[in-house]
């Protein structure tokens, strides 16, 4: 499946680093606290998104993940192409196909999947990152307590 967990997990750790480490590096703890990401799932899909140059990881006590290049430069399809990756190696299933799976499934799955595809490699975090903003009153909103009676 193209949007698989780890898929969606990666976007929002870019998004996230992108959207909370403008002045310093964004911890992975704070990644699991605001998105809800478990923790043995992010370290290594952090480490996979550092390996692959879409995030610079920085050790030590002020350490934490920024971007590795500019958000106008980080697309959907390197980060789908990082996680791929990371799933192929843990893939070996032998799938049968029937002639309707062949002739007719197939074909849409793979017209369905290049035109995702195709999005993918037009779609930056930086056009992800201008969507906060229209959430941020909404987050807002729900922190603020009222004391009215």
């Amino acid at each position: 499946m193209i949007f698989n967990k780890k898929f969606l997990h990666a976007i929002e750790a870019v998004l996230d680093i992108s959207i909370y480490s403008s002045h310093s590096p964004t911890r992975a703890s704070e990644i699991t606290k605001r998105q809800g990401i478990p923790s043995r799932y992010l370290e290594k899909i952090l480490q996979e998104l550092v390996r692959h140059a879409i995030l610079k990881g920085t050790r030590g006590p002020n350490g934490g993940y920024t971007l590795g290049r500019e958000k106008r430069n980080i697309f959907l399809i390197d980060i789908y192409n990082a996680v791929l990756e990371m799933e192929e190696v843990n893939k070996e299933k032998k799938i049968t196909n029937t002639p309707i799976r062949s002739k007719i499934i197939n074909p849409f799955i793979s017209e369905t999947t290049n035109e995702l595809i195709n999005s993918f490699k037009s779609t930056s975090i930086y056009d992800l990152h201008k969507n906060f903003g229209k959430i941020q009153n909404f987050i807002n909103k729900e922190k603020k307590i009222d004391f009215t009676i």
